[in-house]
C-alpha cells in the first residue's frame, strides 16, 4: 500500500555546499511529495541553486525570507507545505533510504503524534585534532537516545530534532509567529510547545539519517554563548526546566564549580581563551582526553557567561512588561 505524499522542511542558511547530498536522497524516496527548502536570509547562491534545479524537479520550491531564525523559517515552511504530513529535516542530515516513507509509516493511522528518527554524527575513521566539538556533540546525542528510549516522556523536554515529522495541522497549533526569536535550542522550545499542545513522541532508530557536523573551537565557543541566552529565555517561559537549563546548577560538581568561578566577567575574558589554546594544543599533541575536557570547560564557561548576563536582561523586560 502507498503512503500518501509527504512535505519535506528543510530550513536553510548559507548551506548551499551541502544541500544537494541532503536534497537528492529525499528526492528517490517515492513518498516525497515536495521538498520546501526556506533560505533563511543566505547571502550565497542557495536560492539560485534551487531554482535552476527546479527546473528539472518540480518537486523542488526555494522560499527566500528575510532572516528570521530557524523558528520561524520552519513555520514558514509548514505554513507553505501541501501535503498533510511534514517531515522536517536539518540542512546538515543526510536520509537514509526510505526515511520519507518510514516516517509516513509510523503516522498512518496515528493523531497528534511527533515521530523522531536516528541521526548520529558523521566521525572519521581517524581520529584528528580539532575535533573536540563534534565528538562531543556525538557523544551527548547517543546519550540522549538512550534516554528517549528508556522514558519517550522525555522526548519533548530534550528534543533534538534534525529528522522529525509531525501532522500540519498539529505544527500549525504549535507556537507562534511572535514568539521571541531564539538562535540556539529552537528544537527544545519546539517540543516543549509540543507537550503543551498535547501531543505524543516517539522515537525509531530505523528512521536513519546522518549528521554532518563540523565546529571549529571558535565556532564551539560562539554556539555555547548562544545557548546560554537561549537557555535564559526558555527557562522564563519554563521555569519549571531551570535545573536542567540552568549551567549554574550543573549536576557534575567538577561543572558546576566551572560554570560558577570561571564564568564571572571578571575571569571570564582570561579563562576562556585559556581553556580554548589548552584544548587546541592537546588536540596537537594528542592528548585526546585533554582535548575533550578542556572544549568540554570551555562550553561551560561560555554557556554560563552569556547566561548569567542575558538572565539579567530576562528580568528587566519581565518587570517592564
Amino acid at each position: 500500500m502507498n503512503s500518501p505524499p509527504v512535505s519535506v522542511v528543510i530550513p536553510t542558511f548559507n548551506r548551499r555546499q551541502s544541500l544537494a547530498k541532503v536534497i537528492s536522497p529525499l528526492l528517490d524516496d517515492p513518498t516525497t511529495g515536495e521538498i520546501v527548502v526556506v533560505i533563511d536570509g543566505a547571502v550565497d547562491d542557495t536560492f539560485e541553486f534551487l531554482t535552476d534545479w527546479s527546473s528539472s524537479e518540480p518537486r523542488i520550491r526555494a522560499i527566500y525570507q528575510e532572516n528570521s531564525g530557524e523558528a520561524l523559517a520552519r513555520r514558514r515552511g509548514i505554513n507553505e507545505a501541501r501535503f498533510d504530513l511534514v517531515l522536517l529535516i536539518d540542512d546538515d542530515v543526510e536520509a537514509g533510504p526510505g526515511l520519507v516513507t518510514g516516517h509516513a509509516r509510523l503516522h498512518s493511522g496515528s493523531d497528534h503524534l511527533v515521530v523522531l528518527g536516528y541521526m548520529p554524527v558523521i566521525l572519521s575513521s581517524r581520529r584528528k585534532a580539532g575535533q573536540a566539538a563534534t565528538i562531543l556533540y556525538a557523544q551527548e546525542y547517543e546519550k540522549i537516545c538512550k534516554l528517549y528510549e528508556k522514558d519517550h516522556t522525555e522526548i519533548f523536554r530534550h528534543l533534538w530534532g534534525g529528522n522529525m515529522s509531525i501532522r500540519r495541522a498539529d505544527a500549525l497549533r504549535v507556537g507562534g509567529e511572535n514568539e521571541v526569536r531564539l538562535d540556539y535550542h529552537a528544537d527544545l522550545r519546539f517540543g516543549l510547545q509540543c507537550e503543551t499542545a498535547g501531543l505524543t513522541a516517539v522515537f525509531d532508530r530505523s528512521l536513519v539519517s546522518r549528521h554532518w557536523h563540523e565546529r571549529s573551537l571558535r565556532k564551539f565557543a560562539v554556539d555555547a554563548g548562544r545557548s546560554g541566552i537561549a537557555r535564559a529565555e526558555i527557562m522564563w517561559e519554563y521555569p519549571d526546566l531551570a535545573p536542567t537549563l540552568n549551567p549554574l546548577l550543573d549536576k557534575s560538581s567538577r561543572g558546576k564549580l566551572v560554570a560558577r568561578y570561571l564564568s564571572p566577567p571578571w575571569i571570564r575574558p582570561l579563562a576562556s581563551p585559556i581553556a580554548m589554546a589548552l584544548s587546541y594544543w592537546s588536540g596537537r599533541f594528542k592528548a585526546w582526553r585533554l582535548e575533550i575536557a578542556l572544549a568540554r570547560a570551555l562550553r561551560r564557561i561560555e554557556t554560563a557567561h552569556a547566561f548569567r548576563k542575558f538572565s539579567k536582561i530576562v528580568a528587566r523586560r519581565s518587570t517592564v512588561s
